[in-house]
């Protein structure tokens, strides 16, 4: 199945406008010579529409907006970010070219109905946004369960990890969501260990300094021998640029989006968790759409915005890698299969310790490997 990921328009020469899908490279053509009295074939005027109105955020023409109920989406990021311009738009224009007038969404990118990166659960969850982007890791407690996509040497990829939380999520294995309804879930490609100056294996971060993202990654550098410093990017790249932090833990899209790349000489490829994010609606809006809308907003959310948005952030991750190969200013380690499997099971103790301290963690635990076993055949 074509998965349609816009992300822009480009005009070739013909006077053709070409909607790029990132799906197995298949382009949706417009023609625009198609607007005059000679009536225009339905599906060409919702891809016409839908692609004029990318620019204002709204997918639905002007004239149909006063008749049309509207769906408010919110991200406290700018559109130009991977979640939004490969995950999020992609969605809601493949939503709407299939409701037509029966439903309008409309984006509010970069925090126009609330910047606040902590607060989004609530927008969502009040009604203030219809749809929000949300980050269980900035929501504390209400997303507890949602750690265990943080465990070391559990994901290979963002895919899988996307696959696995919206199989739990079906489950209702995840707590936090029973209040407004789950669109999709996803995330990002896995972290790994950024180094300031190289270092011949994981064994060697004994006595390191390393920036951790939560309790999860705090509690493997402790079992490594590390020391985990929690603070924000701007202090990361500050402790880096000082020689006061040995190392990070980041994603390649994180390294890029935090200018960080500059400051360290070592990738140590070791798969170390994914952060994982959350496209939720509010319940009411949902209860309130359309049969048909609120099956066209499924089909095109669940594990079709999984696996489109796993192959986003993997290709993203892929492009900034061929980048740093081409400038060759950090070394790229990776790990041989012994050490892998070695370290990987070091981080056991981890996800035991995960396990304990979870309510109901042994269920959850045990059906995401489960699942991890039927996506990797």
């Amino acid at each position: 199945m074509v998965r349609h990921r816009v992300t822009g328009l480009r005009t070739k020469p013909a006077g053709r406008i070409t909607l790029t899908s990132l799906a197995a490279n298949h382009p949706i053509d417009v023609a625009p010579d198609t607007i005059s009295e000679t009536p225009m074939n339905p599906t060409r005027r919702h891809l016409l529409s839908a692609a004029g109105a990318l620019a204002t955020g709204s997918l639905v023409s002007p004239s149909q907006a006063q008749s049309t109920p509207l769906v408010k989406v919110a991200t406290f990021v700018p559109e130009q970010s991977v979640g939004v311009a490969k995950v999020i738009k992609p969605w809601m224009l493949a939503t709407q070219q299939e409701v037509g007038t029966r439903a309008r969404f409309q984006g509010f990118w970069g925090g126009s109905l609330g910047k606040d990166a902590f607060k989004q659960f609530d927008l969502v969850r009040t009604g203030v946004a219809d749809v929000a982007w949300v980050l269980p890791g900035y929501h504390g407690r209400q997303f507890e369960d949602m750690q265990l996509f943080e465990l070391p040497f559990l994901f290979e990829n963002a895919t899988e990890a996307a696959l696995v939380g919206w199989h739990l999520c079906e489950k209702k294995m995840l707590r936090g969501i029973e209040d407004v309804h789950l669109v999709g879930f996803f995330a990002t490609e896995v972290s790994n260990l950024w180094m300031a100056n190289p270092i011949k294996s994981l064994d060697e971060l004994k006595g390191k300094k390393i920036r951790s993202v939560g309790a999860v990654h705090a509690e493997w550098l402790k079992v490594m021998g590390a020391s985990a410093e929690t603070m924000d990017s701007p202090e990361m790249n500050e402790g880096l640029q000082r020689r006061t932090l040995d190392g990070v833990i980041q994603s390649w899209s994180g390294m890029r989006t935090f200018k960080t790349l500059p400051l360290v000489r070592q990738n140590q490829l070791a798969p170390i968790g994914v952060i994982p994010f959350l496209l939720l609606m509010n319940r009411k809006t949902f209860d309130g759409l359309p049969k048909d809308v609120q099956d066209a907003v499924m089909k095109h959310g669940g594990t079709t915005l999984a696996r489109g948005a796993g192959e986003a952030y993997e290709g993203v991750g892929q492009e900034i890698r061929a980048t740093v190969e081409k400038d060759a200013k950090i070394q790229l380690a990776e790990l041989a299969a012994s050490d892998k499997a070695r370290y990987a099971q070091q981080a056991q103790a981890v996800h035991k310790w995960w396990i304990q301290k979870s309510p109901n963690g042994e269920k959850i635990y045990a059906e995401a490997v489960a699942q991890l076993k039927k996506i990797r055949g």
